[in-house]
């Protein structure tokens, strides 16, 4: 959860690639993807991001833009009722 709040907060996000990570940021386009395990490539990306004032932003503006396109509160409560649905239908 934490790392959509930061999305959708507008926050650039520096993360490993691990679990369901990939599948809510998408590396160079809405965060910085990093192995896991890997401490020199975390801290590049971190220090990229710390360096590089519009790559803050680009990052942020993209990942505020994916939360609440993909992840916002209306999908959500669409994609429930139509579980529920067809639960119910079953």
């Amino acid at each position: 959860m934490s790392i959509l709040e930061a999305m959708a907060a507008g926050l650039p996000v520096v993360a490993t690639s691990v679990g369901g990570v990939p599948e809510l940021v998408l590396d160079e386009e809405t965060g910085l993807l990093v192995p896991p395990g890997d401490a020199e490539a975390l801290a590049a990306a971190l220090r990229r991001v710390l360096e590089d004032a519009y790559l803050r932003r680009r990052l942020g503006s993209a990942g505020r833009e994916r939360a609440q396109r993909e992840f916002g509160l209306e999908r959500f409560r669409r994609e429930h009722l139509a579980l529920y649905e067809r639960l119910l239908d079953a």
